[in-house]
């Protein structure tokens, strides 16, 4: 293996990996698999990443990476002129600030709206209660991004250009559209998500994986 490889599955969490992969301009493969089909829990996929999750990051020197915000910090730290983090300290503990809060948040509402039964099982009436709660914890985060956004001027750092935490922040946003929440009213963020959709990277990586349907 010559260059570092990064196993996604389409319209998931790990969209947010590639796209921030593409932006950084880094040499990377990235290999599709199925969450649906049960492709990460397949022997040779657990073999490489036990967790059996997506995104993964293999590097050439056989270190597996996971997480979005060590991934998307990687691509950052392997493409410094990127811009997907600031170079000072301050910039870029804020950054990372982000970044944890977008992930801890993806995790901790949306995961959970999005499937309930991971918590409670087959309980039909505790996974409505957990996904109604879930769902509105969601846009309470939204509603705080929006704000933070329009404090800083456009972007979570006030930067001129968007970065990881920008796309990441981007992603959540689209998954309030998938929850069917009501996003009318952050228009911060809906300017910011056009930002980021417009990037080239992110156009590339959305266009690969809209191409694989």
């Amino acid at each position: 293996m010559s260059t570092p490889i990064l196993w996604t599955s389409t319209f998931s969490s790990g969209s947010i990996a590639h796209q921030v992969a593409m932006v950084s301009g880094v040499p990377f493969e990235a290999r599709f698999v199925s969450i649906r089909a049960g492709d990460t829990r397949r022997p040779d996929y657990l073999a490489m990443n036990p967790k059996g999750e997506v995104p993964a990051l293999q590097l050439p020197d056989g270190t597996v990476v996971t997480e979005i915000p060590a991934i998307l910090s990687w691509f950052a730290e392997a493409a410094p002129d990127s811009g997907l983090l600031p170079r000072d300290a301050t910039g870029r503990a804020k950054g990372l600030e982000w970044l944890a809060w977008c992930h801890w948040t993806m995790g901790r509402s949306f995961s959970a709206a999005f499937n309930p039964r991971i918590l409670v099982g087959e309980d039909q009436a505790a996974q409505q209660a957990v996904r109604a709660h879930a769902t509105g914890r969601a846009a309470q985060a939204l509603a705080f991004a929006d704000a933070a956004v329009a404090k800083a001027r456009g972007t979570l750092l006030g930067t001129a250009q968007p970065m990881a935490p920008d796309i990441f922040l981007a992603g959540l946003f689209a998954f309030g559209g998938f929850l069917k929440l009501d996003v009318a009213a952050f228009t911060h963020l809906a300017a910011l998500q056009a930002r980021v959709a417009a990037m080239p990277g992110v156009a590339a990586a959305q266009a690969a994986e809209q191409a694989r349907g």
